[in-house]
């Protein structure tokens, strides 16, 4: 169920916390939206319906047919959620609790962010844990550590608390599309502490506009990226290094510039973007001016050109199996399973240099040994 967000929002939760006087500089620029916040909007309307349907509920409006990002993809990945948060219940009963299931519940945050509220995808409370679950469908990987879920939970306990007895709160993200569950516990006495000596005034800054500029990973989905000040400066600290050939820095400078570059080039990126969009509006971008990009050719009718080649006796058709992935996407994960996966083989991709702390396990090349004493 889609929601109006609050101007603290769970969802960006990330940005203001970690740097307070973005809330009110994204005041300043629309939300264009997504492709990809449409899509994920649509998969947990349909996880809301297909829960509610596993759990016995009735008079439920069936949500796909006006749904336009609707693929087989997209019902195995609801399916799974929903089969995922139905086991969890069924778990509950067979240790003797009877559990207390809340889909799409909405959640008062206001004793801790000025003006905010939320809705949290699942609850579920059994025994002494309440259980908060977070239904994710795009492919960035997110963590139970999430800011936004542990506001969620925060706001849930707060919910709940007088009506049920719990001591502990499971957070849980289900990312089916990145085929990742992933879990944590908190007391509910830290969880309120934390929020207490953390979220609480860094909400209160946020909201009031003061605060420090902070940049990170949390940039990623400012509204106000690409023409930030405080970001350029901190992307622009690369040219610390004059750009020299990288065999004359040293591993620790080379570390550093690994950690900066793929932000630095989403950021230019993101700047390129805003100064074409601003010069299509009319503005003039002083030393740049507007071009035609490069030409492509095509037929006025495609049909009419096929029906001309054929008559020549020439088949216009090009016919090719299709990938792994896209007969994945076409048949769905369950059929394409039962059609194909004995015939599925994984082939190592191409080595990449990754942070240390990704959940890959690490690649050796053949012949080498890495010294820890050497290492970056």
């Amino acid at each position: 169920m889609a929601e109006k967000h609050a101007f603290l929002s769970p969802s960006s939760s990330e940005r203001w916390y970690h740097c307070p006087p973005s809330a009110w500089l994204c005041e300043q620029f629309p939300d264009l939206g997504s492709v990809y916040a449409a899509e994920g909007t649509e998969a947990h309307r349909l996880c809301e319906y297909l829960l509610k349907k596993s759990l016995g509920r009735k008079y439920l409006r069936d949500p796909r047919k006006n749904m336009e990002y609707y693929t087989p993809e997209m019902q195995d990945c609801c399916e799974g959620y929903a089969a995922f948060v139905s086991e969890m219940v069924q778990d509950i009963r067979a240790r003797g609790d009877e559990p207390a299931v809340f889909v799409e519940q909405r959640v008062d945050l206001r004793m801790f962010i000025p003006q905010s509220m939320g809705t949290a995808d699942c609850i579920v409370i059994g025994g002494n844990e309440l259980v908060i679950v977070d239904f994710k469908y795009g492919m960035h990987p997110v963590p139970a550590t999430s800011l936004q879920l542990r506001i969620y939970a925060l706001g849930a306990c707060e919910m709940f608390r007088d009506l049920y007895e719990f001591s502990s709160v499971r957070m849980v993200i289900y990312q089916p599309r990145l085929n990742a569950v992933d879990e944590t516990r908190m007391n509910i006495g830290d969880l309120y502490l934390w929020a207490a000596q953390e979220l609480k005034p860094r909400a209160e800054l946020a909201f009031a506009g003061r605060g420090t500029f902070a940049a990170g990973e949390w940039c990623r989905n400012c509204r106000a990226r690409r023409q930030c000040r405080f970001l350029a400066g901190h992307e622009l600290e690369i040219a610390k290094y004059d750009f020299a050939d990288p065999p004359l820095l040293s591993d620790e400078e080379i570390a550093d510039v690994l950690s900066r570059v793929d932000s630095l080039v989403a950021w230019a990126n993101g700047v390129r973007e805003y100064a074409l969009t601003a010069a299509l509006s009319g503005r003039k971008i002083a030393g740049w001016k507007l071009v035609s990009g490069k030409s492509t050719r095509k037929f006025a009718d495609d049909a009419c050109a096929a029906a001309r080649l054929e008559a020549a006796g020439v088949d216009p058709y090009e016919k090719k199996m299709l990938g792994v992935a896209g007969l994945e996407k076409k048949l769905g994960k369950k059929d394409f399973d039962n059609l194909l996966a004995d015939l599925v083989v994984r082939q190592a991709g191409k080595p990449v240099i990754v942070p240390e702390d990704d959940k890959r396990p690490e690649f050796v090349p053949a012949g080498i040994e890495f010294n820890d004493k050497e290492s970056i």
